[in-house]
């Protein structure tokens, strides 16, 4: 007796030494190392940047649309994102950079720009509440700025864990088996709930998501289908990530406006 009771002692001692993100036939993992498991993996990129394609499936107010997208450009800025009716014509074109963002809008020869590229997301009423670097990061697995330091409480969550943030952009993230984030809830201009599913391992060993789906607090939602990516290990060239505007082009700041969505 003696004997078994030491080494069910020493085997507990193991198995909450392994912690974090253990299988969920398993003994339950232990928060503090699986968050930090998770920030080790998905706070910190692999490459510089990236070049992607996706398809994109939302509704807004009842009314669906299917476009396709095509996200270039350097995790650091700028990033360029362009968005086609499916494989017609362009529907807007948009930079990401430190002065912020700026949308094209082809048949409107308009261009909208505001400084703070999530609040001119929210203006534009685009279908994804946060930024273009932001989205590079979710679609790279690495996403530093997105991830708060700590976690404020954690509870349980049909077998995963949810971690709760009391503050700041993100409200909490859910992590499944393996420290992969299934869920991630936030907080701003409107709230919103975004689910990552169907994840395949990149050449590293990470595990990436192959759907986005996101759902806001209005009603909206966006389902994001990754078609490719391919990462780069050198800064993309000034002028691949250039947005020139035509001539004649009108060019409206909506730093004083307070919604502006396009349809």
């Amino acid at each position: 007796m003696i004997f078994s009771f030491h080494r069910i002692a020493l085997l507990l001692v193991l198995l909450l030494a392994l912690g974090g993100c253990a299988a969920r036939k398993g003994p339950a993992p232990v928060p503090e190392k699986s968050y930090a498991k998770f920030r080790s993996i998905y706070g910190n990129c692999n490459a510089t940047g990236l070049r992607a394609k996706a398809s994109l499936y939302y509704t807004s107010k009842g009314s669906g649309h299917r476009t396709t997208m095509t996200l270039w450009g350097d995790y650091a800025s700028p990033l360029r994102l362009d968005v086609r009716a499916g494989i017609g014509a362009y529907i807007a074109h948009i930079r990401e950079d430190e002065a912020g963002l700026t949308a094209f809008y082809p048949d409107q020869k308009t261009a909208y720009s505001h400084s703070s590229p999530i609040r001119a997301v929210y203006l534009l009423g685009l279908p994804f509440p946060f930024s273009l670097k932001d989205l590079a990061g979710l679609i790279s697995g690495c996403y530093p700025n997105l991830i708060p330091k700590s976690y404020d409480s954690v509870v349980p969550d049909n077998g995963n864990l949810r971690f709760i943030f009391d503050n700041g952009p993100v409200s909490s993230i859910v992590l499944a088996e393996h420290c992969v984030p299934v869920e991630i809830s936030g907080r701003g201009e409107i709230s919103w709930r975004m689910e990552l599913s169907s994840y395949e391992k990149d050449d590293s060993g990470k595990l990436l998501p192959n759907k986005i789906g996101v759902y806001t607090e209005a009603g909206d939602k966006a389902l994001l289908r990754i078609k490719s990516r391919n990462f780069t290990a050198k800064p993309w060239q000034p002028e691949a990530l250039e947005l020139k505007l035509p001539e004649g082009s009108e060019e409206i700041s909506l730093e004083r406006i307070r919604y502006v969505k396009f349809e």
